[in-house]
């Protein structure tokens, strides 16, 4: 079941109007924000900071993620670090693995598109267990620190990009 990430200026009309139809739960929301949001911000800060990502299965998206580094990024991530700041999969496509294959799939694009990226980094909401469980198996460490956040408790995570 390969992924691949198809950036969002280079999305066709109907691929972007997908994006922007994904089916989200409201714990989705309330941990990542709508895709709305996600969008606006994408096309709001400067494209060599911050990138958005359709989540295509063959030719129909199935989620959309974010990735921010520099001064777009949040401040606790290292200059050299690029952080994915939402991942988003449809509620129709949940539990089929399309997360876990986004997020392997996001070392190969900062490789060849920020090629200067040391890890790829997140916070996830501790009660967020999906995602910690597709973070796992993505190959994301747990870095050992936890801090409250604006939901709960947040714990961080990193992956070496190879």
């Amino acid at each position: 079941m390969p992924v691949s990430l198809k950036p969002l200026p280079s999305l066709s009309p109907t691929e972007r109007s997908a994006v922007m139809r994904l089916s989200l739960t409201p714990e989705q929301v309330e941990f990542a924000g709508t895709i709305e949001r996600a969008v606006a911000t994408c096309e709001s800060l400067p494209a060599h900071e911050v990138s958005g990502l359709a989540v295509l299965n063959d030719d129909e998206v199935v989620g959309f993620l974010v990735l921010k580094r520099g001064t777009s990024a949040p401040a606790w991530v290292d200059p050299s670090d690029a952080v994915i700041s939402a991942l988003r999969i449809d509620l129709r496509h949940q539990g089929r693995g399309f997360g876990t294959h986004a997020l392997q799939s996001v070392s190969q694009w900062l490789s060849a598109a920020w090629p200067e990226t040391r890890f790829v980094v997140l916070s996830v909401d501790e009660e967020n267990h999906a995602a910690r469980t597709a973070y796992g198996k993505a190959g994301f460490i747990d870095l050992g620190v936890r801090e409250e956040g604006r939901i709960g408790w947040v714990r961080y995570l990193r992956k070496p990009l190879v």
